[in-house]
């Protein structure tokens, strides 16, 4: 004989009980929240790692160049003549430094500074070029008020250029001025 159905049974009692079923979807949706918050967590770090990765990848930048600081370029007669404006950590003998000129995106060869008053000639292209550096205290360092004079050789710069000087210190640093010509 088959067992009586209590039509107030336990099953029944079970499946009406609202602790139950919000107990069991409580929890599925406390996995859920869990996951999403691990997965947050893991995309954010990968984002972060990624960045420190392409970080990595790119060119370090150039030291400062503030121990020697130039001043606006002045044109006069077609050449170009600029100051010493500041320092900083000197001073710095002449023989440590070496001289390049930059012409429309054209480089010159490095050239040793020379001692004041001296004229450095080389060429870039089919043109010629002079650098002289004055110096007025007499010290034999490049510094504040000493100045700089880059001509043509014989005739004013080329015009309708772009032009960039470089004074590099032993290869650590580099001080640069930059100008065109009409």
């Amino acid at each position: 004989m088959p067992p009586a159905e209590d039509p107030v049974g336990s099953d029944t009692e079970s499946r009406d009980l609202p602790g139950a079923t919000e107990a069991r979807g409580d929890s599925i949706r406390e996995r859920r929240t869990l996951r999403f918050v691990l997965l947050s967590f893991v995309a954010v770090g990968l984002v972060v790692a990624a960045a420190f990765y392409v970080d990595s990848l790119l060119p370090s930048r150039p030291l400062p160049t503030d121990k020697l600081v130039f001043s606006d370029v002045s044109l006069v007669d077609g050449n170009a003549s600029f100051l010493v404006q500041g320092e900083s950590g000197g001073p710095y003998s002449y023989g440590g430094f070496e001289t390049t000129l930059v012409v429309n995106d054209f480089p010159g060869p490095s050239i040793g500074l020379g001692p004041p008053q001296s004229i450095a000639r080389f060429s870039i292209g089919p043109n010629f070029y002079r650098i002289t550096w004055l110096d007025p205290d007499a010290d034999g360092a490049p510094g504040v008020g000493d100045s700089f004079l880059v001509s043509g050789d014989g005739a004013p710069l080329p015009s309708l250029s772009a032009y960039e000087f470089d004074l590099r210190w032993q290869g650590t640093w580099t001080a640069k001025a930059f100008w065109t010509t009409d």
